[in-house]
């Protein structure tokens, strides 16, 4: 899928804000696109929301030891967030052409640890885009590379 000029350098300058360490940026743009397209501002949003949500728990998740105090239910709370940013995904695929829409069901959407593990890599992203809108409501960009 082809992205706008827009998206491409939100994405560039996302890649510049997060160092370098965006693990689905491509993916990250046709979410950014899709949503630009059909003037889908608020709904981009829950995604955002629903990844960094995502990122904050496995990060959580993978500091605790199984048994450890907690641990189920934060296990708990991955399994929910993974669920919400399928869900969220999968809302946004009738409006990708077909090749997206075959691939976000291959990388992201099969009930597979590989396709959680993708999953958690796009969290990871969307946490990063995350932080980039807070730092921008609070007045706190850095400049654009």
């Amino acid at each position: 899928m082809k992205l706008s000029a827009d998206t491409e350098a939100v994405v560039a300058y996302l890649q510049a804000y997060a160092n370098n360490s965006l693990r689905k940026p491509g993916d990250l743009g046709v979410i950014l696109e899709l949503a630009a397209q059909h003037d889908a501002a608020e709904f981009a949003n829950e995604i955002i929301f629903a990844g960094a949500s995502l990122w904050r728990v496995y990060r959580i998740w993978k500091r605790l030891a199984p048994g450890q105090e907690g641990y189920r239910s934060v296990e708990e709370s991955f399994a929910e967030s993974v669920a919400v940013l399928r869900q969220l995904l999968e809302r946004l695929l009738p409006w990708a052409p077909e090749e997206v829409c075959q691939r976000f069901q291959e990388v992201y959407l099969l009930m597979t640890q590989g396709a959680v593990r993708n999953l958690v890599d796009l969290a990871h992203d969307l946490f990063w885009l995350k932080q980039l809108q807070n730092d921008a409501r609070h007045g706190r960009l850095p400049p654009q590379p």
